[in-house]
């Protein structure tokens, strides 16, 4: 996100994202349902507002953002709200704009026995194919997937899996997906 001029964080919690945007002199607000959460990040000095997202990037001009970053919150919709978000992000950002959405990571299945489920909230795992897929549908392009926080470093007994077999079931326990609107 740096050199962008109008970012916005989705779903911003407790505003780490807003705190490093800020710190790269990256102007950037977030949004968020959760009170406490907007309550913090203004306690801090940030911009932030509660917001449902789909009224709030609905009210704003198409192509007027240059970045979206928004982390743990696809999880959380009905599977049918996730292209409508996409393309709402999608109409709102200016080309060339950023948009980076991280998720819990499907393809790793020690989310689903020590993460994932922890929240009641979620509705369902999200692949990374599919995330690919609406970003592309609705314009993005140059689409890149970024995979961390290994399942092994906080699950010791993964670490003694094959590697070949670890690597493949038991890799990220998080990924992202980022792209420019083209």
């Amino acid at each position: 996100f740096e050199g962008r001029h109008n970012v916005l964080d989705i779903g911003c919690g407790r505003g780490e994202f807003l705190e490093m945007m800020r710190d790269a002199n990256v102007p950037a607000r977030g949004i968020d349902l959760d009170h406490q959460s907007v309550a913090l990040c203004r306690s801090k000095g940030l911009d932030g507002q509660r917001a449902d997202l789909f009224e709030y990037l609905a009210s704003l001009q198409e192509a007027s953002l240059d970045g979206i970053f928004c982390s743990q919150v696809v999880e959380h919709l009905p599977p049918e709200r996730l292209p409508a978000m996409i393309e709402l992000c999608a109409s709102r950002l200016a080309r060339g704009g950023v948009i980076a959405i991280e998720t819990p990571n499907p393809e790793c299945l020690a989310i689903f026995s020590t993460h994932f489920y922890l929240d009641p909230t979620h509705t369902r795992p999200i692949p990374p194919a599919l995330l690919a897929f609406y970003l592309e549908e609705f314009g993005i392009g140059r689409l890149e997937t970024r995979r961390f926080a290994l399942a092994g470093e906080t699950i010791l007994p993964v670490n003694s899996l094959p590697p070949d077999f670890r690597d493949a079931f038991f890799g990220a326990l998080d990924y992202a997906v980022i792209g420019k609107k083209l």
